[in-house]
């Protein structure tokens, strides 16, 4: 059964449970009914039956048409009683047990043996009792006759009078009762299956036609895709109170501060009263710097809230400033590709000149420029580095600038991804030619090792070097002695070591230069 309920569509579910529940209240209710009723109409009747009785035998014309057995008269006096007393059945029968008055006139005259009148007659009883009577199955009321034998107060029983109402019309009358009540019902059940559907409607058109089960899914899937997003979002009504917001956002968002200080922050009342949409645009917030976009939420044409998603620039920047390294590899080695191809064709054709001696003298010339930085390659078998360093060492040699491996560099395979090594050993290379470049020595030297318990990275430059005062802020986002819109690149570097919980050192010797130290432990320790 409860499975056949969940399988209905919302409407035809609203609509059986409130016609069962009428349903069963409703026949209760009858039943109920129907059992009070009886019991109720068997004692108004039996009351009925007594009174009118009663009220018969102690009439005096009754007595006295009972005693001169005047038929018409005593006739007369029961029809008019009869009218007021819903018309029941009247017998009267003599003290010998004749009958005098019955509704059957053949019984008249005709003296029965039954035990309804014997206790009335010979000891002059009252008796209410439930049994078969003149026409039937009755409710009857049996009252003794008086007739007064003397001055005294001396009375003796001439007859019985005896006052029915019949069962059969007692049911009819409970029926007709009981019909009125269920016709009444059944408009209430029609009422109720009416306000069903128009339950089921209005439901219905807020939840824009869609079924429960079909709304826990997309609840489900719109839980799942806000926990996964990466990005920020936050979603305020029309009175500026949040109705949704992401674990993204609240991590993004600083626990110091309200919530309703950050929406603030973001611009998103603007965005509710004015009604125009905002994207791309920077708002600062406790030092850090968000990308928001804003759109406010439009219901039959009214703004009834709006949505903000954002996200922390430095993350954008980061991914900006990867693909920007992963670029200048692919240009350097596009570069040295077609360098190398041009030496080739020199090559082939001093060869074919046959002046074995020029391209023999080319030969020694190319090596001679590779000959200390090639084999140490071999030693960093770690493809994002090698990588890397294979394509700064192109960078450098166009920019006249000596890359220079340490022999004793050696590096195995690691855990590291290429993208984060990229961040990692691209931007403190990309710092050291920066350097170098208005040096008298144009030289760079670097020292990668993974001897011991750490991978340790070591960048020395021949630039300037740093003051204390630089070596303490260079980590700090958006700190840079280069302009505005810079001072990421160290603070990635910073971060990524971070990630891999790792250490990070700098050092500027008395005279000049810099040394950067990276020691990140071997294990596969991710802070995520």
């Amino acid at each position: 059964m409860f499975s056949l309920i969940k399988n209905m569509t919302i409407r035809k579910r609203i609509v059986f449970i409130f016609l069962t529940l009428s349903t069963f209240l409703i026949l209760l209710f009858i039943s109920v009914f129907a059992y009070f009723e009886i019991g109720n109409a068997q004692d108004t009747y039996k009351q009925l039956s007594r009174q009118t009785a009663n009220g018969l035998a102690f009439m005096p014309a009754l007595e006295e048409a009972v005693s001169s057995s005047d038929h018409d008269e005593l006739q007369g006096i029961i029809d008019r009683v009869r009218l007021q007393a819903e018309n029941p059945v009247v017998t009267v029968v003599t003290r010998d047990g004749e009958y005098i008055i019955h509704p059957d006139e053949n019984h008249i005259g005709i003296t029965e043996e039954t035990e309804q009148f014997d206790q009335t007659l010979l000891y002059g009883s009252y008796v209410t009792e439930s049994g078969e009577g003149a026409l039937g199955p009755a409710i009857m009321t049996t009252a003794p006759i008086y007739e007064e034998v003397d001055a005294n107060g001396g009375e003796r029983i001439i007859g019985a009078v005896t006052v029915e109402y019949l069962e059969e019309s007692i049911n009819a009358i409970i029926v007709s009762k009981l019909t009125r009540l269920v016709v009444v019902a059944s408009i209430g059940m029609i009422l109720c299956v009416g306000g069903a559907l128009f339950l089921a409607r209005s439901i219905q058109e807020d939840t824009l036609g869609r079924e429960p089960a079909v709304i826990a899914e997309m609840f489900r899937e719109r839980e799942a895709m806000l926990n996964a997003v990466k990005e920020g979002i936050i979603v305020i009504d029309d009175k500026q109170a949040i109705s949704l917001i992401n674990p993204s956002a609240e991590a993004l968002l600083s626990s110091t501060m309200n919530l309703q200080q950050s929406i603030q922050l973001l611009g998103l009342p603007e965005t509710l009263f004015s009604g125009k949409p905002s994207y791309d645009e920077e708002k600062v917030y406790q030092g850090k710097t968000f990308i928001t976009n804003r759109i406010p939420l439009y219901e039959n044409k009214q703004i009834v809230g709006a949505i903000c998603s954002f996200r922390d620039k430095t993350d954008m920047k980061q991914l900006q400033e990867t693909v920007m390294q992963i670029e200048g590899y692919a240009d350097s080695l596009r570069a040295q590709t077609h360098e190398f191809k041009n030496k080739m064709y020199v090559l082939l054709g001093l060869i074919q000149l046959e002046q074995y001696e020029e391209a023999l003298k080319v030969i020694q010339e190319e090596t001679a420029d590779k000959r200390q930085a090639f084999p140490m390659l071999k030693n960093i078998k770690d493809p994002g580095a090698q990588a890397i360093l294979l394509g700064k060492i192109a960078k450098a040699a166009e920019k006249k600038i000596s890359l220079v491996i340490e022999e004793a560099s050696h590096l195995d395979k690691t855990k590291i991804a290429a993208t984060d090594m990229a961040i990692m050993l691209g931007n403190l290379l990309d710092n050291a030619m920066d350097a170098v470049l208005e040096s008298e020595e144009q030289r760079i030297t670097v020292m990668v090792t993974d001897v011991g318990s750490d991978i340790v990275i070591d960048i020395e430059d021949t630039g300037q070097g740093m003051t204390k005062e630089q070596t303490g802020q260079i980590f700090t986002r958006g700190y840079s002695s280069k302009g505005e819109n810079r001072g990421y690149g160290l603070f990635h570097v910073y971060e990524t070591v971070k990630k891999y919980c790792g250490e990070m050192e700098v050092t500027s010797p008395a005279d000049g230069g810099t040394v950067f130290s990276i020691y990140l432990p071997k294990g596969e320790v991710v802070k995520k």
